[in-house]
């Protein structure tokens, strides 16, 4: 009996310590598979193995496309690959986001294709806008403009005059376009042609448009001073109460005169008003006007704005144009090679305003503008004009205009001194903007 009493105790001790085995090695086993599957989520390369029955991503191909002149979106996407009925229905389905026979030659048509397919598209509308194009799951497009902000930043330019304005304006690091700007601003007050010496000075409180931290282009000019033989002529752009944007000199005359300086945009003098050798005659006669040699082809403009009062040919003053103006003004434009279409007796043109081209028509010896002008039927020197000024600052708004002007220029001679931050320019202009004393309002 105390056999079969131990015999059952040691087989229970024996069945326990099994099962114990067991349990831990279960345990263990489990642990490692644990520590696996953690280990394969870790590890990102091995985070899912691949599964030959999952479906492989395809990738898209990208296919650019620049719009030819004379180019439709129906025709564009038709060489894409897309049928025509497809492309129309793109037309009709993304017209009221925007209307793609907008679309300009050089601008650049992006496509992606899936298996042959057109998935999505993009179009650059201009620098910073774009449309993006895609198809849904019904079969209709659907559009979304998007548009990437500019930054705007106010630089102050200074530089000094060596052979001219332009080569001034490269050397410093800048486009070619503020050169233009510039000159168009001061074409009134000063020939930078003639007018220009070594060692002139000018600066310039500019806005500048950037893109992606790219510069884009100059947006306005805010103010400039161009001393010219040491004399400073300032001007200032000025926005009043009303909204109405002008430039004007400190004092409150626009900048704006009834007559250009030249009625080119670039001119150099081969013969000036008065008496002269005649270059074909041979003998001296009174020159009614001054003479520009330019190449054939380069644009004329009107000097003033007013209305046209003859134009025609004749053996000595080849192709001509005059423009009667108010005042009892009238110019005159001679040796012209073509007469702009639409330019004709009775029409009215603006200060500026395209009106011809140079040539070396009629009694001429080489490619030039007769530019002519008459005050009350007498010829008169057009290079001596003492142009009258047009719409200055209005006198209720002249005190706030002093003011502005006062401390625009005060922030560029402090900028000479202490290099003010560009943020700190902003908040100094926004300030002098504000609070306008409007005298007798």
């Amino acid at each position: 009996m105390k056999f079969r009493k131990r015999f059952f105790l040691q087989n229970k001790i024996k069945i326990l310590l099994i099962f114990v085995i067991v349990i831990f090695v279960s345990i263990f086993l489990v642990k490692k598979d644990v520590k696996e599957d953690i280990q394969v989520i870790k590890n990102k390369k091995t985070d899912i193995p691949i599964n030959k029955t999952l479906p492989v991503k395809i990738k898209l191909v990208k296919f650019e496309t620049k719009i030819q002149k004379g180019d439709t979106i129906i025709n564009t996407l038709e060489k894409a690959g897309m049928e025509r009925q497809t492309a129309y229905k793109l037309f009709l389905d993304i017209k009221p986001l925007y209307n793609l026979k907008k679309i300009r030659a050089g601008n650049i048509f992006t496509i992606y294709k899936e298996e042959n397919k057109i998935i999505k598209l993009k179009y650059e509308i201009d620098l910073n806008s774009f449309l993006y194009i895609v198809k849904d799951k019904y079969g209709s497009f659907q559009g979304k403009l998007i548009v990437i902000p500019y930054v705007i930043k106010t630089n102050i330019i200074r530089g000094k005059i060596k052979d001219s304005l332009f080569e001034s304006i490269l050397e410093l690091g800048e486009k070619p376009e503020l050169a233009d700007i510039l000159a168009s601003l001061y074409e009134y007050d000063i020939d930078f042609n003639r007018d220009i010496r070594k060692n002139d000075t000018f600066v310039v409180l500019v806005e500048k448009k950037y893109l992606n931290n790219k510069f884009v282009k100059y947006r306005d000019i805010l103010a400039a001073e161009f001393i010219n033989r040491g004399k400073s002529i300032k001007i200032i752009r000025y926005t009043n109460p009303e909204g109405k944007t002008a430039f004007f000199h400190p004092d409150g005359r626009a900048v704006k005169k009834m007559f250009l300086r030249c009625p080119l945009p670039f001119m150099r003098v081969t013969s000036r008003y008065g008496m002269r050798r005649h270059p074909v005659l041979g003998f001296s006669a009174k020159h009614n006007g001054v003479d520009f040699g330019a190449p054939v082809g380069t644009k004329v403009r009107a000097s003033a704005s007013g209305y046209i009062t003859k134009t025609g040919y004749n053996r000595i003053m080849g192709r001509y144009i005059m423009i009667r103006h108010p005042n009892r003004y009238i110019s005159h434009y001679y040796h012209l090679s073509i007469i702009k279409r639409g330019i004709g007796s009775g029409v009215k043109v603006n200060q500026g305003e395209i009106i011809g081209y140079v040539g070396n028509t009629g009694r001429s010896t080489g490619p030039h503008l007769h530019y002519g002008l008459q005050k009350n039927r007498r010829y008169i020197d057009p290079l001596r004009l003492k142009s009258p000024t047009k719409n200055p600052v209005k006198k209720c708004y002249l005190e706030h205009f002093k003011k502005y002007s006062a401390k625009i220029f005060l922030l560029i001679y402090s900028n000479k001194i202490i290099d003010i931050p560009e943020k700190f320019q902003k908040v100094f202009i926004n300030y002098a903007k504000t609070k306008p004393y409007l005298k007798g309002l």
